[in-house]
């Protein structure tokens, strides 16, 4: 959904009034405009929701029996589950322990911990899945 609306808002920054309100702007055909269109460079602003869009689409970590693939924009990683040593929790980011340091798993959060404790076969010790715990409730005023 986000995507869209950044699409929205930047077909009004590439396509909208450039401030010159003349009417020789509107009704000559000269320039590269058609009938007071007129495209320049900032049309390729229409270019960030695409490349936003690829992103998304293209970040991802996907957990199996065989062990993590952690994709990014460019390339990915497979960590087979003999390498890695544990997960690590900073903040809202989990990150895979290897010998050489730590991989950020995209996408990841911790609420995933037990279904990813699970598919892995035992390499991770089992947690629990995460319970939701409802927002407090507002007395009336």
């Amino acid at each position: 959904m986000f995507v869209v609306f950044l699409f929205l808002a930047s077909i009004a920054v590439a396509f909208g009034d450039d401030g010159s309100h003349g009417l020789r702007d509107s009704t000559s055909n000269s320039g590269s405009g058609v009938g007071g269109l007129h495209v320049g460079w900032p049309a390729l602003v229409l270019l960030l929701p695409v490349l936003v869009a690829v992103f998304i689409a293209r970040t991802a970590t996907i957990v199996s029996a065989e062990g993590l693939r952690v994709r990014a924009l460019f390339g990915s990683v497979d960590l087979p589950w003999d390498e890695v040593r544990g997960l690590s929790v900073s903040g809202r980011a989990v990150y895979a322990v290897v010998a050489d340091g730590a991989i950020r798993l995209p996408c990841v959060r911790i609420a995933h911990l037990g279904p990813i404790s699970r598919l892995s076969g035992g390499h991770l010790p089992d947690l629990p899945d995460a319970r939701p715990t409802p927002a407090p409730q507002r007395g009336r005023r």
